[in-house]
C-alpha cells in the first residue's frame, strides 16, 4: 500500500507518513508508570487518538502494564437512558476490545459476570477484572466527552475517583492508571451541566471549579509538533521517495506556519506532496512550497470539518465571535483572570 499524508482520523503505521513522537509516549508511559490518572485535553484533529494508539501498543509490548482502550463515541444516545443501559454499553466495549485482542479469559470473565444493573456490581467487576489480568490495567477512554453532558457519566467518574483512593489506602484494586482523551476539560464540563438543586454556593470558583475528577495529575505533555519531529515525518517521506530537500529549513517553515498543529502539518505536506509537486518536472521539496500550500489552505473558498467545526462553535456564540474578531483582526490585548 502507498503510504500518504493522513488528515482524515488516526495516522497509521505502515498507511501514513508519521512524525517520530516517541519522546511524548515516552513522558507519557513515566505517568503510568507512577500510577497516575490524568486527561488529555487537546483540540480537535491534534493527534489525541493516534497518541492512544501509539501508547496502546506501547503497554502491550510490556510484561507489566495491560492497556484497555475504548471510546465512548461507541456508546449509542439510548445508552444513556438509565443506569443498567450505561453500564451494558460500557461492559460491551470491554468485551469488545479483550476479543479483538484475543484476549480470551477477560473476554469470558466480562461475559460471565452477565448484566450489570448498579455502580455497585460495577465497582465489584473492576475489582475482579484487574485481579485477573495478571497484569496492571491502564484504562484509556477516547472521546470521553461525548458523554460528559451526562449524569451517568459523573457517577461513573465517582466511582473511578472512590476506587482511586481507595486503592491508595491499600483498601481496593483498581485500575493501575486512567487516561481521559477529549476536546474539552472535565472540569469545565462539571460545572456546566450540574443539577439545578445542587447550584448552593456557585458564586465562589470553589465550587463552580469543584471537579469529581481533582484526582488528576497535570498533564504537561506537548502533543504538537516540534520542528525536530516535523523533520523525522520529511525523512522518513524522502526515502521514500528518493529526494533530497532541505529538510531543517522545510520543517521550521512548517512549525511557523502551524505551531505544530499536527494535522495542519499534515495538511501542508499533503498538499505539496499531491497538489505542487506533481505540477512540475522537479519532484524536490522547496521551503516556497509550504507557502504556497499554506495559500491553499488559507484560500477563502477552501474548508476542511475542522474549520467548520471552529466556524460552528463562533457562529453558536456571538461573544466568543466578538472577542476572537478584536483579537485576531484588530489585535486588540484582553486582561483576564485564570478562574
Amino acid at each position: 500500500m502507498e503510504r500518504e499524508f493522513n488528515d482524515v482520523g488516526a495516522c497509521i503505521p505502515g498507511q501514513h507518513y508519521m512524525a517520530d513522537t516517541s519522546e511524548k509516549i515516552e513522558a507519557i508511559i513515566r505517568l503510568i508508570e507512577k500510577g497516575k490518572y490524568f486527561t488529555i485535553n487537546r483540540p480537535r484533529q491534534f493527534g489525541k487518538t493516534t497518541t492512544l494508539s501509539l501508547l496502546m501498543k506501547r503497554l502491550f509490548a510490556t510484561e507489566t502494564y495491560l492497556p484497555l482502550r475504548i471510546s465512548f463515541e461507541g456508546l449509542a444516545t439510548e445508552s444513556y437512558a438509565s443506569e443498567q443501559r450505561f453500564l451494558a454499553g460500557f461492559c460491551f466495549l470491554v468485551r469488545r476490545f479483550f476479543r479483538a485482542h484475543q484476549l480470551e479469559t477477560l473476554s469470558d470473565y466480562t461475559e460471565q459476570q452477565g448484566r450489570l444493573e448498579t455502580f455497585e456490581q460495577l465497582n465489584s467487576f473492576v475489582t475482579g477484572l484487574c485481579s485477573a489480568s495478571g497484569r496492571q490495567v491502564v484504562l484509556m477512554i477516547d472521546e470521553v466527552d461525548k458523554s460528559s453532558n451526562n449524569q451517568l457519566f459523573l457517577d461513573f467518574l465517582a466511582l473511578l475517583r472512590t476506587k482511586y483512593l481507595d486503592r491508595n489506602e491499600d483498601q481496593d484494586i483498581t485500575f493501575h492508571s486512567v487516561i481521559l482523551a477529549g476536546v474539552h476539560d472535565i472540569k469545565t464540563i462539571k460545572a456546566k451541566i450540574r443539577p439545578d438543586n445542587e447550584r448552593k454556593s456557585f458564586d465562589s470558583a470553589q465550587d463552580k471549579y469543584n471537579s469529581l475528577w481533582n484526582i488528576a495529575a497535570d498533564f504537561k505533555v506537548d502533543l504538537s509538533f516540534t520542528p525536530y519531529e516535523i523533520e523525522t515525518m520529511l525523512q522518513d517521506y524522502c526515502r521514500e521517495k528518493d529526494i533530497r530537500p532541505d529538510i531543517p529549513a522545510i520543517a521550521e517553515q512548517l512549525s511557523y506556519y502551524t505551531s505544530g498543529y499536527p494535522y495542519l502539518v499534515s495538511k501542508l505536506c499533503k498538499f505539496i506532496d499531491e497538489d505542487i509537486v506533481p505540477q512540475r518536472k522537479e519532484q524536490n521539496w522547496f521551503v516556497a512550497d509550504v507557502e504556497a500550500a499554506f495559500r491553499m489552505i488559507a484560500d477563502p473558498g477552501y474548508t476542511t470539518t475542522l474549520f467548520d467545526s471552529l466556524a460552528k462553535n463562533m457562529e453558536n456564540n456571538p461573544e466568543l465571535y466578538q472577542l476572537i474578531s478584536q483579537i485576531s483582526i484588530n489585535g486588540n490585548i484582553s486582561t483576564f483572570n485564570i478562574t
